[in-house]
């Protein structure tokens, strides 16, 4: 397991109900790496999340990124961080509202450079309205006619090496401004992260799918497979260290915030 390693996440306007589920678990594992949380003006409950092990750091926000939407901005914060930062051996970046850990995220045997995860191979790009719209509206037709079979590559966790998730992060970065003028475009990262994953623009990638580490549920069929323990299993019938989307999962969700909120 590498010693040095850091979690980097965006709790912009939640409070500490939405982040409790994400820090609790990972408490859980017994995780002692790092972990970075950007705040805005508007999460609450600061006393309460920094109770965990935690490091908050405002975002900050430049004149040519004003229009940025913090699902896009998160990816600056995270740059201008580990930029400045000392070296990670791995990083982790996730979303934390609709994510648990089950196991230490690094406990797995990740292969060097980045790490992306895809949604269930049922879906595709063209397929799903919303990775349709966010690619067609921000990268164009064309780039849309060459991804629109390919499975969707979900953009909330990705794993690397200090060195690959910079660069990502730069490719990235150079891609979100201007930000999109049509409506509906929060989520338009994701059009670019799979711009990058299947386009051949990572020179180092693995891909991992639903029978992999993390567990993302958002395109599943109906609710997840659990064990005697109350593990959530991955398509291979094996607990995820991660899992993501929990939030579209009724039972499940109940479960969760059950175990972590009430």
């Amino acid at each position: 397991m590498p010693k040095n390693t850091l979690i980097l996440g965006l709790a912009a306007g939640y409070h500490y109900g939405d982040v409790r589920p994400f820090l609790a678990s990972l408490d859980h594992t017994g995780y002692c790496g790092d972990l970075v949380l950007f705040v805005s003006d508007t999460t609450r409950d600061l006393d309460r999340i920094t109770t965990h092990p935690v490091a908050t750091v405002p975002i900050q926000r430049t004149a040519e990124q004003k229009n940025v939407p913090y699902n896009g901005l998160r990816y600056f914060a995270y740059l201008r961080y580990l930029e400045s930062s000392k070296k990670y051996d791995k990083i982790l970046i996730t979303d934390v509202r609709d994510v648990i850990f089950q196991r230490n995220p690094f406990s797995f045997p990740w292969p060097r450079g980045l790490n992306c995860t895809l949604e269930d191979r049922s879906a595709t790009i063209g397929g799903c309205p919303y990775n349709r719209h966010w690619v067609r509206e921000h990268l164009g037709t064309e780039m849309l006619g060459e991804l629109k079979d390919k499975p969707v590559a979900c953009s909330g966790t990705t794993i690397g090496d200090h060195s690959a998730m910079v660069d990502y992060l730069r490719d990235m970065t150079r891609l979100l401004t201007p930000p999109p003028k049509a409506e509906r475009m929060a989520g338009y990262d994701q059009a670019i992260h799979n711009m990058l994953v299947h386009t051949g623009r990572i020179d180092s990638l693995t891909l991992f799918d639903n029978t992999g580490p993390i567990l993302t549920l958002g395109q599943t069929q109906g609710e997840p497979a659990t064990d005697t323990m109350g593990n959530v299993l991955n398509d291979a019938g094996n607990p995820a260290h991660i899992v993501h989307q929990y939030d579209r999962k009724p039972t499940l969700f109940r479960t969760i915030r059950k175990a972590f909120v009430s």
